[in-house]
């Protein structure tokens, strides 16, 4: 086997470059002891961080050592911190004791003349970033999707009747999404219809339109899986169609686009709803949390009313419609579901809103870097965006060509030995893999999406990489690929 050149630093740290069959496309193997996580200031003072360019251009080390495989030292499960703002806010709050939603307005030393609690200041600051009117702010976006498909089954409820017969009520959906979007489905008392995906991850539009109107489904959750978006025009054009109620499923598309329209946009597509996630690896990390989006005046008064907001409590909102009537009408029929938002989230939450736009521009950096290494590894296939999607790239998918399980699961096992775990979309245990949905399992025409995630690889890439790093992320790729063939 090629020998790794490398040297002991005097501080006690190695630099490798690997062994010469990889330096056409490796430029440098780094093996360092591990960091302390980098703040986002911290970052964007980064010389390796430069606007949206990409360079590849990263001189190798050619000092010599007996080691000849690259591992990197920086842990890729890492969330990003709270900001310090976030952290002095939500303790302030804590100091209080007034967590509760409906807590009301507790003093800010920053802030003085803050006049809205810190859960409606942070639904009208989400609400301008997404372009909605009205913003639900909720424990997880799996609530969000269960209270959006509620909202819509109780204002639709007369039309699905009519076209539903019987039956439960069904709702379409991806096969290929995250097990809480056919729970909300279960949860809300309907039957998950699976739609097939593409080989680049996405919801196929003809399996959409020919299971639409095979099943007589009038309304559709479609998922951004990874913030990869499908064809939303040709989605808009089939729910108009076939009178199609639209909910996208937004927990990884913050930030991603349809040909200019931002994701979860209620025109030109007629989203009626969008949920959105701020779960520890998503574009927010507040641990857990989500956001229900919408411009309908009657979802968001179901939704308020549903999270939880009883007897006048709906007053306290901000972002929310200004007819009470509509509140006093429904608030009588309407369950609580107790899924609220409570103050320290929107505390955690509300100083990452004004850093979206640079968390954005860093990951799609990064991601341009991994993409066209990968992209140069003949064993793989790294499926490209559709031509109209833009993404934001806080993680990478590829698939694995010509492998069995034992030398998959050979492949991903020396990744982690090297410091760059990773899952298989279609791996027995894995939530995305909906053969393991006892509670709702899809029919057998969904093998051809079994066949596309079987052996797709899911690999995130934190906000907190450097480019060395991101580097050193494909170099264990590449390694791992080889010595696993």
């Amino acid at each position: 086997m090629a020998r790794l050149c490398g040297t002991r630093l005097q501080n006690g740290w190695f630099t490798f470059s690997g062994p010469k069959k990889y330096t056409r496309m490796s430029p440098m193997f780094v093996a360092r002891k591990r960091q302390e996580t980098k703040t986002e200031e911290q970052l964007s003072r980064s010389s390796a961080f430069v606007g949206s360019a990409v360079s590849l251009d990263v001189n190798p080390v050619t000092d010599k050592s007996e080691d000849n495989s690259p591992r990197l030292a920086t842990n890729i499960k890492q969330p990003m911190p709270v900001p310090e703002a976030g952290i002095e806010r939500s303790s302030e709050i804590m100091e209080t004791g007034r967590l509760f939603r409906y807590g009301g307005v507790t003093a800010n030393s920053s802030n003085a003349d803050q006049v809205l609690d810190d859960v409606s200041l942070t639904e009208e600051a989400f609400a301008r970033t997404t372009g909605h009117k009205y913003c639900v702010g909720l424990n997880s976006c799996g609530s969000a999707i269960f209270l959006a498909l509620y909202a819509v089954l109780e204002k639709e409820k007369e039309r699905l009747r009519t076209a539903g017969g019987d039956g439960p009520i069904k709702v379409l959906s991806n096969a290929f999404t995250f097990a809480a979007v056919p729970s909300a489905i279960v949860h809300a008392g309907c039957e998950p219809v699976y739609v097939n995906a593409t080989d680049q991850y996405v919801i196929d539009c003809e399996d959409f339109e020919r299971k639409a109107v095979a099943s007589g489904a009038k309304i559709v959750i479609v998922s951004h899986m990874r913030g990869r978006l499908c064809n939303m025009t040709r989605v808009g054009e089939i729910c108009k169609k076939h009178d199609i109620t639209l909910i996208e499923d937004c927990a990884h598309s913050l930030g991603c686009s349809w040909n200019g329209v931002t994701s979860g946009a209620s025109k030109p597509h007629g989203t009626i709803a969008a949920c959105f996630s701020t779960q520890s690896n998503k574009m927010i990390n507040s641990g857990e949390g989500g956001f229900l989006v919408t411009d309908d005046d009657e979802v968001a008064t179901r939704a308020i009313l549903a999270a939880g907001s009883y007897e006048y409590l709906y007053k306290s909102h901000s972002a929310c419609p200004r007819d009470h009537s509509l509140f006093e009408s429904l608030k009588h029929e309407t369950p609580n579901f107790s899924l609220r938002m409570h103050q320290v989230t929107a505390a955690m939450i509300y100083p990452q809103i004004p850093l979206l736009e640079g968390r954005y521009a860093r990951h799609r950096h990064n991601y341009d870097i991994v993409e066209k290494r990968l992209n140069e590894i003949s064993s793989i296939r790294v499926p490209a965006q559709l031509e109209g999607a833009i993404g934001v790239g806080d993680s990478i998918q590829f698939n694995l060509k010509g492998r069995n399980w034992d030398q998959a699961h050979a492949f991903i096992g020396e990744c982690a030995k090297r410091g760059v775990p990773m899952e298989i979309f279609g791996a027995h245990d894995n939530a995305r893999n909906f053969k393991n949905w006892q509670f709702a399992l899809p029919p057998k025409d969904c093998e051809p999406t079994y066949g596309i995630i079987e052996f797709a690889c899911d690999l995130r890439l934190p906000i907190h990489l450097t480019e060395q790093e991101v580097h050193t992320i494909c170099d264990v790729v590449h390694y791992s690929l080889e010595a696993t063939a």
